[in-house]
């Protein structure tokens, strides 16, 4: 999506359309009516879907914790010490009362509030996956303008070629490939990072890979975008405009076409951030990352423990949905025609 800029004296396309006070108040509140009715349906399908989905996982969590050898005796009763035994519906109001208090029930494995198991994993997932997107943003945006700057008009035709060969490959390798070869390069071969997280590692150091094997991928899809969107608004009136005025690099590509790549990056952002919580929950499992992905596959396979896989899938989707939220608010403040869209 393209902003015309408001500089009056590099605009050709003349002004920029006038948006009163009165009409701009009520395309927010709109927005934010449409918008929080949008998020109240999510969050009640998420606690539809986290209840449910502990349902199709096999394996018996009474079976786990009584152990194999238990007696059929002794999984009935731990059964019924967990509210098992109850019929589907009383589970699911008792999941529903408890989820209004913030109450995702004990863990049947540790018999401690499940949420203060995922409060405790939480915080290493999101370190990684925000320094992630941080990182894949300004260098993505830094690449895609740089090669849509000196592509520009069919030039340098060989960097084109490259450039979309090189990250239509690199964008292309999985999560987990790419976190392995990151492993064998530096960790085996360079011996410069450690291989897996320890507490015998500064965290820095062990956190250097798996942020990096969530940025490459992401990089490379962000910069194949933001050139593209290079190409189309150095084509612009006002672009042809302040290159006739020889204005200086800096200004011309940071103050003049940087803002309007931004509503792209956000929207962008958004997308890759949700993507890459799910992303980050295989990541984990390369590097022994002590996050919500190793909380959850244990909690799956080992202990089938519903409060904690519970508790954990509905913290990442909650998550999510609040980003795409604040993105979309953002996004209103930097270019209120964004308000009218229906972005679901």
């Amino acid at each position: 999506m393209t902003i015309v800029s408001a500089d009056a004296d590099i605009d050709a396309s003349g002004p920029a359309p006038q948006i009163t006070a009165s009409s701009l108040s009520g395309a927010w509140r709109r927005f934010l009516l449409r918008r929080a009715a949008g998020l109240i349906i999510n969050v009640v399908l998420l606690t539809l879907v986290t209840f449910l989905i502990v349902q199709l996982i096999p394996g018996d969590p009474a079976t786990a914790i009584a152990g194999q050898d238990a007696t059929l005796e002794q999984v009935e009763l731990v059964r019924e010490q967990l509210g098992l035994d109850q019929p589907l519906l009383t589970q699911f109001g008792t999941y529903v009362t408890g989820l209004l208090h913030g109450d995702f029930g004990d863990s049947f494995r540790y018999s401690m509030p499940a949420m203060d198991i995922v409060a405790t994993a939480a915080p290493y997932t999101l370190s990684i996956t925000f320094a992630a997107v941080i990182g894949l943003l300004i260098a993505g945006i830094v690449l895609g303008m740089w090669v849509g700057v000196m592509t520009r008009g069919d030039r340098h035709r060989w960097l084109d070629l490259a450039f979309n060969f090189v990250t239509g490959i690199i964008s292309s390798i999985p999560t987990y490939i790419m976190a392995t070869l990151l492993v064998v390069i530096f960790a085996v071969w360079l011996n410069v990072l450690p291989p897996a997280y320890s507490p015998a590692y500064d965290f820095g150091r062990t956190a250097v890979l798996p942020i990096m094997s969530l940025t490459i991928s992401g990089l490379c899809s962000v910069a194949r975008v933001v050139r593209r969107e290079t190409v189309v608004i150095l084509e612009q009136d006002y672009m042809r405009t302040a290159r006739g005025w020889r204005l200086p690099a800096m200004t011309l590509y940071a103050k003049h076409m940087l803002p309007n790549l931004l509503t792209t990056a956000l929207t962008l952002s958004g997308i890759i951030l949700t993507a890459l919580l799910g992303s980050a929950l295989i990541t984990e499992a390369v590097f022994a990352w002590p996050g919500l992905g190793g909380v959850i596959v244990q909690a799956i396979s080992v202990d089938k423990d519903y409060p904690v896989i519970r508790a954990a899938v509905f913290v990442v989707g909650l998550i999510s949905l609040l980003i795409t939220l604040v993105i979309d608010i953002v996004l209103g403040i930097i270019d209120p025609r964004t308000l009218g869209e229906k972005r679901g």
